[in-house]
C-alpha cells in the first residue's frame, strides 16, 4: 500500500474543549467525526476541540458545533433524532419510526428530516435508488416540540434537502405523483415547486441541486443544466459522456467564489462557467471543490484502485490520496480544503492550490461532517464515495 508523502510535520493533538464542556466561539475548521461518532472542530491551525460526544451519530451539524443525530448504538437510523449541544441531548417529535435526511437552516435556527424507513426501490432492472415514503419536517431549535410537517410523499435519499447559504431556505427534491419529481423550495412558512423532474428519479448518488455562496439555485433537469430560471447547457450526457448505467450518478455543486459549476454524471465530471461554457471534463465523480482552482474527484485508475483526485482548471490531475472511500470538505471561503486517509488515521488539510497546509495524525478515522469558516458560514461535502 503506498502511503501519502508528508511535505510538513505530524501533528499528533490532545482534545480539547471548554470547562463546561459547551461548544466554543466559532472559529475555522472542519467539523468531523470520530468514526462516525461524537462531533470534534479541527482547524489548518491549532488543537482538536471536542464539541459533541461519542453517544451520539451526527446526521447534521451547525457552525457552532450543535448537532442533530441517533445514538450512538443507532446504526440504522431508527430514531429517536436528537439535538446535541455539549453535554445537553434533546428529542425531537416524529422521529421514532426511522429518520433520513437531517439539515440544519444556515443560521443554525432550524433543522429539518424526513421520517420514514429507507426502502431499495428499482423502477427498472439497470436502476435502483433507496426512497422513504414519509413526511418532511421542521423544528425550531429553540422549541424543538413545536415540530410541523411542511410536506410529504417520496423521498429519495440521494436528494435531501439542503440549506441554503443565508436565511431560512430549504431546497429539496420530492415525488407527490407517481413518475414525476419536483424539485421545491421552503422559505417565509412556505413550499414552492422550481422545476419538475419527469424521470425515474434525478439521482441514485448525490444531490441534483446546489446552492451558491449568494444564494442561487442551480440544478439538473433532464439532460440540461439550470441555474435559477436560466438553462446555461443542454444534453450534458453527451458533453460528460459517462457510461449509460450510471446516468444518473449525479454530483452538482458551485466553486466557492459561485463563477463556476461542476456536474457529474456518474464517473465524468464538467466544470461549466455560469454563461455556459464548458470548462472542461475529467474523471472522477465530485465530491468537492479545491476551493475555486479545481475539483475534487473519486475516481479509479489504470490499476482500478480508487483514488481522490485533484483536477485544476487546466493541466494535469494529481493523486492526493489512494483507497480512498470517504467525504472531503472544503471552506466556504475557498482558502483550503480537507479529507481523511483512513487506512492511516491522517487528516489532511490543503490550499486550494493543493499545496500541503498541515497533516494531523488521529487515533481514529476522522469524517468530515462540514467545513467552516470566521464569519460562521458552513459547507457541507458536496459529494459521497
Amino acid at each position: 500500500m503506498r502511503r501519502l508523502a508528508l511535505c510538513a510535520p505530524l501533528a499528533v493533538l490532545a482534545l480539547a474543549s471548554g470547562a463546561s464542556g459547551q461548544p466554543q466561539a466559532t472559529s475555522p475548521g472542519v467539523l468531523l467525526s470520530k468514526r462516525w461518532l461524537g462531533v470534534y472542530r479541527l482547524g489548518p491551525s491549532g488543537p482538536i476541540q471536542r464539541l459533541v460526544g461519542t453517544d451520539i451519530r451526527p446526521l447534521a451539524v451547525t457552525a457552532d458545533g450543535t448537532a442533530a443525530g441517533v445514538r450512538a448504538a443507532d446504526r440504522g437510523q431508527n430514531g429517536p433524532l436528537f439535538l446535541a449541544r455539549g453535554a445537553k441531548r434533546t428529542e425531537l417529535p416524529h422521529s421514532s419510526g426511522g429518520v433520513s435526511c437531517v439539515a440544519f437552516s444556515a443560521d443554525g435556527s432550524l433543522v429539518t428530516y424526513v421520517s420514514g424507513k429507507p426502502v431499495l426501490t428499482k423502477p427498472s432492472p439497470d436502476l435502483s435508488y433507496f426512497r422513504i415514503d414519509g413526511t418532511l419536517w421542521l423544528a425550531d431549535v429553540a422549541h424543538p416540540e413545536q415540530a410541523r410537517a411542511i410536506d410529504s410523499g417520496g423521498f429519495a435519499i440521494s436528494d435531501c434537502p439542503l440549506a441554503a447559504p443565508t436565511g431560512q431556505r430549504f431546497a429539496y427534491v420530492i415525488e407527490t405523483i407517481p413518475g414525476v419529481w419536483e424539485l421545491r423550495l421552503y422559505r417565509y412558512e412556505g413550499v414552492a415547486t422550481v422545476a419538475n423532474e419527469p424521470t425515474a428519479v434525478p439521482s441514485t448518488h448525490d444531490r441534483s441541486f446546489a446552492w451558491s455562496p449568494k444564494g442561487m439555485l442551480a440544478f439538473v433537469r433532464g439532460d440540461d443544466l439550470w441555474v435559477g430560471d436560466r438553462r446555461i447547457a443542454e444534453n450534458l450526457a453527451a458533453k460528460v459522456g459517462p457510461r449509460q448505467n450510471i446516468r444518473y450518478g449525479l454530483s452538482i455543486d458551485y466553486s466557492a467564489n459561485g463563477r463556476l459549476l461542476a456536474v457529474s454524471l456518474g464517473n465524468r465530471t464538467a466544470i461549466f462557467r455560469l454563461s455556459g461554457r464548458l470548462v472542461r471534463v475529467v474523471n472522477g465523480h465530485l465530491i468537492d471543490w479545491s476551493g475555486s482552482q479545481g475539483v475534487l474527484t473519486i475516481g479509479v485508475t489504470k490499476q482500478f484502485i480508487i483514488v481522490l483526485f485533484r483536477f485544476p482548471l487546466k493541466g494535469p490531475a494529481r493523486v492526493l490520496a489512494r483507497y480512498f472511500k470517504l467525504p472531503a470538505v472544503s471552506d466556504p471561503g475557498g482558502a483550503w480544503f480537507a479529507y481523511p486517509v483512513a487506512q492511516t488515521g491522517l487528516f489532511v488539510f490543503r490550499r486550494a492550490n493543493g499545496s500541503l497546509i498541515r497533516v494531523v495524525r488521529l487515533k481514529s478515522i476522522g469524517v468530515p461532517l462540514a467545513a467552516t469558516d470566521s464569519a460562521g458560514r458552513l459547507s457541507v461535502p458536496a459529494g459521497s464515495y
